[in-house]
């Protein structure tokens, strides 16, 4: 079932890497697995990641289930095992971890944020999430519902996570971290089903973004609305990129060139 080929190629407003049809059939099967089982899910990272989650849970005293919260940060060994130098070949179970990671409200903006500056931003990150997640529970709303309420009242937290998903600072991103994650997310893009292609498409039009490559960002975004309209996601970005540049960006041309002399 090629289940990435619903509207003519040309039709496309980008290129994603081919792979195999099998290799898209068993991703499928891997997000019906996962779709089967819940609300028990198995979750992949690399060895090294692993025992390091295992010993922070450990030591924060986690034992049996988990809970909701401890759930969500484990998403951050997820995205620090992309770069693992210890990981060969990501295997197709992870990609499709990836595909279904993304499809969840607010994880395609940590997952780009985490993979730009880093794990610490990425536990931030998701501590913010798993407080939002517990107050939309108790008010009975979705954690979208709950941060469209706060946008409506102008008082969602305009903190060190949104700054930099903003571009309104001058740290500077790892251009080594995000070109690696960028040419992953490409092939888990082609490997998912093209329903669930629009969040990966905006990480990676976010990380093309983060390096000054507007055109080439906004061209992702258009993919991502092209399959889905009504994106919330790709419709913000596409606002940002075509107002600026993050702040970030002549420092980060200066890395780079500091970096290709050496």
């Amino acid at each position: 079932m090629d289940t990435g080929s619903a509207l003519d190629a040309s039709e496309r407003t980008i290129h994603l890497p081919p792979v195999d049809p099998e290799e898209r059939d068993k991703v499928w099967e891997h997000l019906m697995v996962v779709r089967d089982g819940l609300p028990e899910v198995t979750i992949v990272m690399s060895s090294n990641e692993a025992w390091r989650a295992l010993d922070d849970l450990e030591s924060n005293g986690g034992s049996g289930a988990l809970t909701h919260a401890e759930t969500l940060g484990l998403i951050v060994p997820v995205v620090e095992s992309l770069f693992d130098d210890d990981v060969r070949e990501l295997g197709l179970e992870f990609h499709a971890q990836l595909i279904l990671m993304c499809a969840f409200p607010s994880i395609p903006e940590s997952l780009a944020l985490q993979v730009a500056f880093g794990r610490k931003i990425g536990e931030e990150q998701f501590r913010k999430i798993a407080r939002f997640a517990v107050r939309a529970h108790n008010r009975g709303i979705t954690v979208d519902e709950y941060v469209e309420d706060l946008r409506v009242a102008d008082v969602i937290p305009h903190d060190r996570p949104v700054r930099l998903f903003r571009g309104e600072s001058r740290r500077v991103p790892s251009c080594v971290r995000m070109q690696r994650a960028i040419a992953l997310l490409r092939r888990t893009s082609a490997l998912a089903p093209e329903p669930f292609r629009p969040p990966l498409l905006c990480v990676i039009a976010w990380l093309q973004w983060a390096q000054g490559r507007r055109a080439v960002a906004i061209a992702y975004l258009e993919e991502a609305l092209r399959i889905e309209p009504a994106s919330i996601l790709a419709y913000g970005l596409n606002v940002t990129f075509a107002a600026r540049l993050p702040e970030w960006m002549g420092l980060y041309r200066d890395a780079i060139r500091d970096t290709v002399e050496l």
